[in-house]
């Protein structure tokens, strides 16, 4: 697979509405050296309507990647879906808009690879944790141990004098006496 699979050449198309689908796979995110997915399994449908000063392209993407989860850490698939519209205007300049992007009057083709890319990651959750039950619980209590012994150790010795607490911050004062 390479970049080119992508590219949509479009100067020998009617004007009108053309339809592609992409299979996207491994090979696809490991060729993008800034990729956070590194593996994944997606549909991508393009409806393509070429006009005479513009070029609208709707994208609709479905499937799964896979991702570490937030939580244990481990590697697991999540089922993506998402919609996205660009119009690529025929012109010089530049515009505000992030759903319009310029292209010189004498380009022929566009390539879709970033769009797909983009529109992969948006899906994607902010908050990428496996199905309720489904995380490792031996790396869920690794991290609950390690945390114990972490707050044993930051913990105050109880022969504090009361100088150093009275140096303390107010604000980290307030918070210690919701800890005890």
């Amino acid at each position: 697979m390479s970049k080119s699979e992508y590219v949509i050449r479009f100067s020998g198309l009617k004007e009108g509405i053309h339809q592609f689908n992409f299979e996207i796979g491994k090979t696809f995110f490991e060729q993008l050296d800034y990729s956070e997915v590194q593996n994944g399994e997606l549909k991508v449908n393009v409806d393509f309507e070429k006009k005479a000063t513009m070029l609208v392209v709707n994208f609709e993407i479905e499937g799964k990647v896979e991702l570490m989860c937030d939580k244990c850490t481990d590697d697991f698939y999540l089922a993506i879906k998402g919609e996205e519209e660009l119009i690529y205007k025929f012109g010089e300049g530049e515009t505000n808009d992030e759903k319009i992007i310029m292209i010189p009057e004498h380009e022929i083709e566009i390539d879709l690879t970033h769009p797909i890319y983009e529109l992969t990651c948006i899906v994607i959750p902010s908050k990428r944790v496996h199905p309720e039950g489904e995380c490792n619980q031996e790396m869920l209590e690794a991290m609950d141990n390690y945390l114990m012994v972490e707050e044993d150790e930051v913990e105050p010795s109880d022969d504090t004098s009361e100088d150093e607490e009275k140096s303390v911050d107010p604000r980290w004062a307030a918070l210690s006496k919701l800890k005890k």
